[in-house]
């Protein structure tokens, strides 16, 4: 049985609004509900665990009273940093399971499915995988000049 731990600890601080970026709604639901949504297309059988803090646990119920938002998953309290926030989603997972545990951020919604599929067969190949594309971007390197 494989587990993702969907970690939504953030305060929003960057983004510069109230309500922190995990639940700001976007295409009709809160972010967070999309990414959980997208994990479960991948697999009706993934154990999720979301991390939030304690003092958001009560807001995220609410949301999911207003949007009728009825995923299966379980909730594992944030910590003081992310580390401790994922040794808390762990915690959750039964000391004799046997499977893959994924970690994912929380206000990152739309991995494809192919990505999500093909990350956990790479890692059930050769025990870890990261999703990672090409840079795009330029890259310069700045240094000082070598007299020869």
């Amino acid at each position: 049985m494989d587990y993702i731990i969907i970690l939504a600890g953030g305060k929003g601080l960057r983004m510069g609004t109230d309500i922190p970026k995990q639940f700001l709604p976007i295409g009709g639901m809160p972010v967070l509900m999309h990414t959980v949504k997208r994990f479960r297309e991948y697999s009706k059988e993934l154990n999720i665990i979301l991390v939030l803090p304690k003092q958001q646990q009560e807001y995220w119920q609410a949301l999911c009273d207003e949007y009728q938002f009825v995923e299966d998953y379980s909730i594992a309290d944030g910590g003081e940093t992310r580390f401790h926030s994922i040794k808390n989603g762990l915690k959750l997972i039964p000391d004799d399971a046997q499977g893959l545990v994924g970690v994912h951020d929380g206000v990152r919604p739309f991995p494809s499915v192919e990505v999500i599929r093909n990350c956990y067969e790479t890692a059930r190949k050769v025990g870890t995988a990261i999703p990672v594309i090409p840079v795009v971007e330029t890259i310069r390197h700045l240094g000082t000049k070598v007299q020869s």
